[in-house]
């Protein structure tokens, strides 16, 4: 039975890193996350791999395609936000979120998540498994991206399995994670400035 040492690293630490991000608040979880899903896989490659992180997405790659997506997402997420912010299960969920942090707050800790959020699944783990599955590893990143999601509201539930593959087609296209990032930024800042009342 022969494995490919490469696979087997970024399925097992990947694993490892998200139990962790699950289950533990060292400081605040945004910042937990940070560390968790962007320092430790940035030193993974630097340090273990020997490898730039710019071939993992770390990097504004094909921006004259990546922009003009985003901010035609922005402007489709802002409507759909708007009605599904509203809904009861929306509201009790991003509501317990908020913990009393002023907007500005949330705004900046949720741009921090997120980044790591993207990096860690459209920039890191895309990336390596591209390697061996080529686009394959669209598909494949989606899988542990949903199980991050069962304690949302089911429609956000269901929703990954788009909402996964369109950012992993984006970050595949521009070769960088950032356009995803940034997107995902708004509609996480928007759905919770809607669900709170701010808005």
């Amino acid at each position: 039975m022969e494995f490919d040492a490469r696979i087997v690293q970024i399925v097992s630490l990947a694993t490892v890193i998200l139990i962790l991000a699950f289950n533990n608040r060292f400081v605040q979880a945004e910042y937990d996350r940070f560390v968790l899903e962007f320092i430790i896989p940035v030193a993974i490659i630097v340090l273990a791999w020997r490898e730039d992180p710019r071939r993992y997405g770390l990097r504004l790659g094909d921006w004259r395609l990546g922009l003009p997506i985003v901010v035609a997402g922005i402007a489709a997420m802002a409507v759909i936000i708007w009605i599904l912010g509203r809904l009861p299960d929306f509201r009790a969920y991003y509501t317990d979120t908020i913990d009393g942090r002023p907007m500005w707050r949330l705004i900046v800790d949720t741009g921090v998540d997120l980044f790591a959020w993207e990096f860690f699944f459209r920039g890191w783990l895309l990336w390596a498994l591209g390697r061996k599955y080529g686009t394959d590893a669209i598909w494949l990143q989606i899988i542990p991206f949903a199980l991050m999601h069962v304690w949302k509201p089911e429609i956000e539930q269901l929703s990954t399995l788009v909402g996964g593959a369109f950012f992993g087609l984006l970050a595949w296209r521009t070769r960088s994670f950032i356009w995803g990032w940034l997107l995902h930024w708004f509609m996480l800042a928007w759905v919770l400035m809607v669900a709170a009342g701010y808005v």
